[in-house]
């Protein structure tokens, strides 16, 4: 006997509530994180990690948008 395996359900989307908030979370860190790097100067250690973590906090949040 062939036995199916069970169907998956769709994961239900995001609320739109929630999606919004969650969003506005993610852009208000990436902003302070974005404006912490402005602040720095150019060219020192602690200015490529800020930046490389404000590009990480910008896919992550494109992310989230596409996916959603």
């Amino acid at each position: 006997m062939n036995k199916r395996k069970p169907v998956r359900k769709p994961a239900k989307k995001m609320s739109k509530n929630h999606f919004e908030e969650r969003l506005s979370v993610m852009v208000a860190e990436y902003n302070s994180a974005k404006e912490l790097l402005d602040s720095m100067t150019e060219g020192t250690d602690e200015h490529a990690k800020q930046k490389k973590k404000c590009e990480k906090l910008f896919a992550s949040t494109e992310r989230f948008v596409n996916a959603n």
